[in-house]
This record gives C-alpha cells, structure tokens and sequence, in this order.
C-alpha cells in the first residue's frame, strides 16, 4: 500500500510540475509588442526591412510615400498606414499578398495592378486565415480584394475601383473562394465586374454601396449568407444568387439595375430563401426567379417589399413553384408580373392567412374596411400575355393598340388568357419599408414620379400625338406624384 500511494503522489506531482511549466513558460518567453516605423526618412525606408525585423504580433506603422509592390507579408502583424501610404505596382502583377493569419492592414492605397486575367492579377490577395483589410483605396487594379480558402476574414470600409475596361474584361471587385465566415462591411465597390461569391458559407454582406459594375452581387454554391443594408444601384445586374440556400436579403436598396438582363436580384436553384424589406426601383425587372425553390420540400419567402417604377415588378419561369408573397407593395410597374414561357405562377402563394400583396393597378374595391380588397387580384392581361411571349411587342405598351387588345378581351371573355397570378386578399394601402435616398443624386420617389411624368407625356406626344389620352395619362402621373410625395415617413410594418 504504501509503494502504491508513494507511486500516486510521485504522479501528481509530476503532473502539477508539467501544468506549472506549461502556463510559466510562454510568460518567460513572452515579449512586449513593438511598434516599427516605416518613413521615407526613417529608420526603416522600406516594408520589407520592417517585415524582416518584426515578430508576431508587431505593429508596423507606414508613413506615407510611394512604395514598391509586390508586397508579401508572411508574419502575423498589424501594419497600419499614416497619411495615405501608397504601394504601387506600375501596371504589373499582384499587389499585396497576405499569407499569415492574423494580419491587419489599414490605410493604405493599393494602386495600378497588372492586367491579366489567367495570372488574376490582384489589389490584395489573401491566403491565410482572420485576415482584416480596412479603410484602404484600391484604384486601377484588376481585381480587388480576394479571399482564397481564407477564413474568418473581414474587409471593411475599402473603396475598391477597378481599371477602365469593358465589363466582359474587368476582374472581379471582391472575390471570396472557399473562404466561410467572410464579412464584408461598409464597403465602396465600383467598376469592377462582379463581386464574387463561390463556394463560401456564412457570409455577411452589410452596408456596402455597390454600383456601376457587371453584377453587384454573384453567388454560387453558398450556405446561409445574409445580405443587409446595401445599396446596389446601376449595375448591369444587381444580384445573381446560384445554387445556394438559407439566403436572407433584407433592407437593401435595389435600384436602377439596367443592362442585358437587368435584373434587381436573380435568383435560380435557391432554396430556404427570406427576401424582405427592400427596395426596388426603376430595375428593368425587380425579380426573376428560376427553379427557385428547387428542393420540393422548400419554400422561399418574400414580405414587406417595395416594388416600384420597374420595367417589370416580379418574373419568373411557368415551372417555379412554393414561393409565397406576402405584404408586398407592387408600384406603378409598368408591368407587374409576367411569365417567360407558356404557363402561370399560380403554384405559388400570392396571400396567406388571409393578407395578400398591394397592387396599384388593382381595381376592386373594400366595403368592410379591413384593408384587404374584397375581390381577388387577378393578372390576366391579353397584352400582357402576348407581349411576354414576344417582347419586341412591349414598344406597344399603352398605345391605342394594346389597349384595343384588351378592351377586346375584357369585352369578350372567350379572348381572355387564364391569370398568372391570382391574390386572394389585396391590399389596399401600401407602405414604405426602409428610407429611400440616393447619395449624390438626389432620387426619390417624388422625383421618380416626376420622371415617369416627363417620360410618358415625351412617349405619348411623339409616338401617337392623341392631346386627349396626353392629358388622361398625365393627370394619372401627377396624381401618383402628390400621393408619393406626401408620403415622407416611413409607414410601420404590419
């Protein structure tokens, strides 16, 4: 007995001995950070001799000048810019080159990338874990700001301007590839082509402004990304979203996206989808859904939307089904839902319990006062129904000829074409979900209005010249205006 309880404390003090040792030694071993200066006239003149000295955990501080790319940074250090430091490539290869994990690097100007697109050349290229990237400018580079298999890895508050080029030639503005947790925050993104999101999960995409480049947003292969606060305007597409599920998309302002496609948000095989709370305007389509959802047991959800003044307010495939529509507003769309192919969208739900969407051509009316319109909403347009499946036809729309064609099919129903879509339970008032502002410019729904006002009297007067449907569809206009005008807060959410 006693070899055996001699054996037990001989262990536990070697145990103890081991856990003293083991929290003793990296406090012996520990050193005090170090800030390194980096100036022109200092005592180090370049990043380089700086890097070569410094430990992980160092603080590189770089005052401003013009120093050389490429950049490599292989120490997990936090290099800080004073006065706007530049680094600058002169038109050749990748930039900065991020390999370490843990690395800050803030306020810098990353300049004049190479121009190749197989070689990828890069602003900032990052291959390492918890990497952040914040408050610099990034201008003329071909791609801005990539995150290869980088995760946990922020960029915040960048500007990121690409080269001159045409679309098809650009490189993308941020890239993030088998990087998961990525946030990208506060961001300016412009001129670039897309910003890229492949095979990613939890990403966060928040408070960014986002405009003039190929698509604003493009997603493939990603899992629960949200999607919040941005403003993506004037881009060829806003959003692309691919073959990804678990989306959530809320308060955006989605606005004048107007190329080939000209989608606000695009979204094909998406499932577990949550769009709400946005805002689209002057889009050539606000919504085109394909195969979304396309797991049968899926549903996506759209509530609370403010669809107005597009070209087209919600497209989609005859073959989409289980989406369901709920509270929000179609505006003034000179076409609020159409139907590319032969077929309807009526596998989808347009209210549920027993609250529906607004739409401003809805021409039922409310004799109980509950809000909601005591006659379905029924899309079912004759012109409509032809025009979608020749679009060429669209140059017609409210000309004498459209509205003879339905005029016909109102008075005859033999020609009336089966709904697209049916809305049980209508709204009768709309409401504005998130503030509506347009930085520089000024745009409003007032100033929409008006627009839509000088458009369609220029429209009527030079292609038909009838003074009477002139002043009939301008007094319809000006009437839109007032009521939009005057609505200046913003109306609470049911």
């Amino acid at each position: 007995m006693n070899q055996i309880s001699c054996a037990r404390s001989t262990y536990r003090l070697s145990v103890l001995i081991s856990l003293i040792i083991w929290m003793v030694i990296p406090l012996i071993t520990a050193r005090a950070q170090t800030t390194l200066i980096v100036a022109p006239e200092g005592a180090y003149r370049t990043i380089e001799a700086a890097l070569r000295d410094a430990h992980n955990g160092d603080v590189i501080e770089v005052h401003g000048g013009v120093y050389p790319a490429p950049l490599l940074i292989e120490k997990s250090v936090t290099l800080i810019g004073v006065d706007q430091p530049v680094i600058d490539g002169r038109g050749i290869g990748s930039l900065v080159l991020i390999n370490a994990p843990g690395v800050v690097f803030q306020g810098f100007v990353v300049r004049g990338s190479g121009q190749s697109l197989p070689h990828e050349d890069t602003g900032i290229v990052i291959q390492a874990p918890q990497v952040t990237v914040a408050d610099n400018l990034l201008e003329d580079v071909l791609f801005g700001i990539y995150f290869a298999d980088a995760a946990q890895g922020t960029a915040k508050n960048n500007v990121v301007r690409g080269k001159p080029l045409e679309e098809s030639i650009r490189g993308d503005s941020i890239r993030v590839w088998y990087s998961n947790d990525v946030s990208l925050i506060g961001n300016e993104i412009t001129h670039g082509r897309d910003i890229l999101i492949w095979y990613a999960n939890n990403i966060v995409i928040r408070q960014n402004h986002i405009h003039h480049n190929r698509y604003g947003l493009h997603f493939m292969y990603n899992k629960n990304a949200v999607v919040e606060d941005n403003r993506i305007e004037e881009n060829a597409v806003g959003a692309y979203m691919m073959y990804s599920a678990g989306l959530t998309l809320s308060r955006n302002q989605i606005i004048h996206n107007r190329g080939a496609s000209g989608y606000g948000i695009a979204l094909k095989d998406m499932d577990q989808v949550r769009v709400f709370e946005n805002t689209f305007i002057g889009n050539a389509v606000a919504i085109f859904l394909d195969n979304s959802p396309s797991l049968y047991d899926s549903h996506n959800y759209f509530s609370h939307n403010f669809i107005a003044y597009n070209d087209i307010g919600l497209t989609g495939l005859p073959s989409v089904k289980r989406n369901v529509f709920q509270h929000n507003t179609f505006l003034e769309n000179y076409q609020q839902v159409s139907v590319q192919g032969r077929g309807n969208l009526l596998g989808n739900a347009w209210s549920q319990d027993g609250i529906g969407n607004y739409w401003s051509n809805y021409v039922g009316y409310d004799r109980d006062g509950d809000g909601v319109g005591d006659m379905p909403y029924r899309a079912e347009k004759l012109f409509e129904s032809i025009s979608d499946n020749n679009p060429v036809l669209r140059l017609f729309t409210f000309s004498p000829a459209s509205q003879a064609i339905d005029f016909a099919a109102a008075a005859f129903p033999s020609l009336r074409p089966d709904p697209k879509i049916i809305d049980e339970a209508p709204l009768m008032k709309y409401s504005i979900p998130v503030q509506i502002d347009s930085p520089g410019q000024g745009t409003t729904l007032s100033s929409l209005a008006g627009t839509g006002l000088l458009l369609g009297i220029g429209a009527l007067v030079c292609f038909f010249g009838l003074r009477s449907r002139l002043q009939s569809s301008a007094k319809r206009i000006v009437n839109i205006a007032a009521t939009t005008s005057k609505t200046e807060q913003k109306v609470p959410l049911t």
